[in-house]
């Protein structure tokens, strides 16, 4: 017996493979945060009085039209207490003004929030023009929580509580 495929059969048939795998699902990736204790750096551990309970966790969610949806959640927040949390992009310390690894202005284009704290958990989510891709492989920088006791200074990583490489 011997089989053919017609022309139509074979074109509906390259159209349903074809469609299918344009339906590319988007991606999602979690990373998580501890309290900064020096991972990063062990000269720049956290130096204040803000409970080292505090937690954090990153979620990126590729957007189809292109684009990254990005939630913050800090967990065991202080009450009442206004945390500000941005991305630094890394730079070469001789570059810097003060010798940080990261340009000393806060990267409000990729992601710049705050947060009330609660008592509890909470989460901010903001969108950026940077790929999924781009940020997962390619970005270069670091997230950065402001202890909401201290003076906020972009210059003095140790006022940090929670200090990471971002999306890492």
């Amino acid at each position: 017996m011997k089989y053919t495929i017609t022309t139509t059969k074979f074109l509906i048939a390259l159209i349903a493979f074809v469609s299918l795998s344009a339906c590319k699902k988007p991606e999602t990736a979690t990373f998580s945060y501890a309290f900064n204790t020096g991972q990063v750096d062990t000269a720049y551990a956290y130096d204040g009085t803000h409970a080292s309970t505090l937690a954090a966790t990153l979620t990126l969610d590729e957007i189809k039209k292109g684009g990254t949806t990005i939630t913050f959640t800090l967990s065991n927040t202080m009450s009442g207490q206004t945390y500000n949390i941005h991305a630094h992009d890394a730079a070469d310390p001789a570059t810097t003004p003060n010798g940080t690894p990261y340009d000393e202005t806060p990267n409000a284009i990729l992601f710049s929030e705050h947060i009330e704290g609660t008592g509890g958990s909470v989460s901010v989510t903001a969108e950026t023009t940077m790929s999924f891709t781009e940020l997962t492989t390619t970005y270069e920088g670091f997230l950065v929580v402001h202890d909401p006791l201290q003076t906020i200074s972009t210059t003095n990583p140790k006022t940090y509580v929670i200090l990471g490489l971002f999306a890492q």
